[in-house]
């Protein structure tokens, strides 16, 4: 029973510890069509990887997971809830990957939300899921220093290269019974899951360190941040970096300057690359 596991994941982070664990555990794979990405899908088609689709959670799940004698059960970037009978359908419950600081990050798009906020670091955890979101206590925690280069693209692969290696090692502490450390009960708060029709550029309220920041936490894979024209186009945008120059005029005012185009925002000025 020790060495079969079962992985919920829709994108990369999942199936790169999905890699990583599988060499020592027997891991079965589900999937969900929610936001799922489609590349995951034809990669484990290719190299001839079994896995099941879950779209539901419902009395069956439960009962199915159940009949299988798993050790462990893990999500890593899974959007469906888990009721609590799920969660104890492994012998050893659940664990969750989550990619945010704790308590201070719980709740949707915590990478996202980082970089927004302009924090230093991304904070990513291996926690055992309880009934409440993200309340678990914690095995095993990194964080990764956000450098003026990076954006959601380039965090994310990083993320995605720990993640295995500290799954791993919870896997190990969880065999030998070792407790994870309780999150502290201070500074708790919850955010909500980011959508499309939050990558609106507020120029008259964001300064242009604010604007560079939302950017970049939104840029590809992610649809982009946008903003509307005179004429209401939606127009993307998905790099920019702050200006020196000085420019005059309302917040949001758009400026060319030697072929190159620069925004006025509540506080400095960005160019659009």
């Amino acid at each position: 029973m020790k060495n079969k596991l079962a992985i919920f994941f829709n994108n990369h982070r999942g199936l790169e510890v999905y890699k990583k664990i599988s060499k020592f555990y027997k891991t079965d794979i589900f999937l969900t069509k929610k936001n799922l990405n489609l590349k995951i899908k034809k990669i484990l088609k290719k190299k001839k990887i079994k896995f099941k689709f879950l779209n539901k959670i419902n009395n069956k799940t439960y009962s199915n997971l159940k009949k299988k004698n798993y050790f462990l059960l893990i999500t890593a970037g899974w959007p469906l809830i888990f009721n609590n009978k799920i969660i104890s359908a492994g012998f050893k419950g659940t664990i969750n990957l989550h990619a945010g600081k704790l308590p201070n990050y719980r709740g949707g798009s915590p990478v996202n939300w980082q970089m927004i906020n302009g924090e230093k670091y991304i904070y990513i955890n291996v926690i055992k899921m309880i009934k409440k979101l993200d309340a678990g206590p914690i095995y095993e925690q990194a964080k990764i220093k956000i450098s003026n280069d990076d954006n959601i693209n380039k965090i994310q692969k990083k993320i995605n290269k720990i993640f295995p290696l500290l799954t791993l090692r919870a896997l190990e502490k969880i065999k030998n019974n070792i407790d994870p450390k309780k999150q502290k009960n201070i500074n708790i708060k919850y955010f909500k899951q980011r959508k499309d029709s939050d990558g609106l550029i507020h120029w008259r309220k964001m300064s242009s360190k604010q604007v560079f920041n939302f950017v970049r936490a939104i840029s590809k894979p992610y649809p982009g941040a946008f903003y509307f024209n005179k004429n209401g186009k939606k127009n993307r945008v998905f790099s920019c970096k702050i200006s020196k120059i000085k420019l005059q005029g309302k917040p949001g005012s758009f400026h060319i300057i030697k072929n190159k185009v620069y925004v006025k925002c509540k506080k400095g000025s960005v160019q659009i690359r």
